[in-house]
């Protein structure tokens, strides 16, 4: 069965596309969300950049890595909204608001307490912003240290020296909940 950017580009599949959408939306307007800070504007830059990817979909198979080119396709169509707003001449990634993290359900994380998840919750909403948005994208939407230094234009030693921080503040965070856990799991057993 074709791929679905193969159906969209060469079927000119419309289903395809909007289950493509479907399934890249939510973290793109996350995405989006922590540079322009309104839900409007943020849903207006990601169906910006969708509607130019089905006016350019005969040339998807150009597109090396469809991640890395949608993240990019939507920070700098927030650089051109700011530019455009005349609020700022570039969006700092230093400023960067990620207000919409959440821990995606997976197998592993079935067995996470809630009380764990708030701790773990509370503690990435801590970090500061370019971490935390480096963070969200390698371990919530799971793209590769040098995906997301292609995306934010930084350097790849930046970004896991940003992911290094990140972990080792979450771990002294979480130290006094994890050694509680281990020390009820002991007893409990």
């Amino acid at each position: 069965m074709p791929s679905l950017l193969h159906r969209i580009q060469f079927d000119h599949d419309e289903t395809a596309f909007q289950e493509f959408y479907k399934e890249n939306v939510f973290r793109l307007f996350q995405f989006a969300f922590s540079f322009v800070q309104n839900k409007e504007v943020a849903e207006e830059i990601v169906n910006d950049v969708f509607l130019r990817l089905w006016q350019n979909r005969e040339n998807l198979d150009r597109i090396d890595n469809m991640n890395v080119y949608l993240y990019v396709a939507i920070k700098n169509t927030a650089a051109n909204y700011h530019r455009k707003m005349a609020s700022r001449n570039r969006v700092d990634l230093d400023n960067v608001m990620v207000s919409h993290f959440y821990l995606s359900p997976d197998p592993e994380q079935v067995l996470v307490t809630g009380e764990l998840r708030k701790a773990i919750e509370e503690s990435v909403n801590q970090l500061p912003p370019k971490c935390k948005l480096i963070f969200k994208l390698v371990k919530e939407d799971g793209l590769s240290c040098q995906e997301v230094a292609s995306i934010l234009g930084l350097h790849y030693k930046t970004i896991t020296t940003q992911l290094t921080i990140a972990l080792k503040k979450l771990e002294q965070t979480l130290q006094p909940s994890l050694a509680g856990r281990r020390v009820r799991g002991v007893g409990s057993e």
